[in-house]
């Protein structure tokens, strides 16, 4: 086999090239977060009976949590609302009196009624961002 008629071709990357694609990578590849969820405790309530309503995964610096009885957050389905900076409870035309909120977003339901079955919305505040909802649907079972 005689002398190859061009020179192979090599790639020379430079540290600074290098480092430039790193960085890429790291901007492209955020880390995943876990999603808010809300799961009903327990999920199958009997009338009569408490039924507590938590949220895990909370992002970081949280303003407010807001509730609302269904998946449309609208002013008539407004529960409670709570504000952290100002640990301030807000109530709205949905609320029975019987709901309450705690600091750490979740949502407690006393002596559930037929009409209490069904989803719950909470919306989480971030300052300065938009705000996302969460549902969670619990069932109420005659005993």
């Amino acid at each position: 086999m005689g002398p190859l008629s061009a020179p192979p071709y090599t790639l020379h990357i430079t540290w600074k090239e290098l480092l430039l694609t790193a960085s890429f990578l790291i901007f492209w590849n955020p880390p995943t977060t876990a999603q808010v969820m809300i799961e009903a405790q327990p999920t199958k309530v009997s009338e009569g009976k408490d039924v507590l309503l938590p949220v895990r995964n909370l992002p970081q610096e949280v303003a407010a949590y807001i509730w609302y009885k269904g998946q449309i957050m609208d002013f008539h389905q407004f529960i409670t609302a709570y504000t952290i900076d100002t640990e301030r409870i807000i109530f709205g035309p949905a609320y029975s009196g019987r709901e309450t909120v705690y600091s750490n977003g979740s949502l407690l339901i006393r002596n559930v009624t037929k009409n209490d079955t069904g989803s719950y919305t909470v919306k989480i505040r971030k300052p300065a961002e938009e705000t996302k909802g969460v549902t969670v649907h619990f069932t109420l079972y005659r005993e």
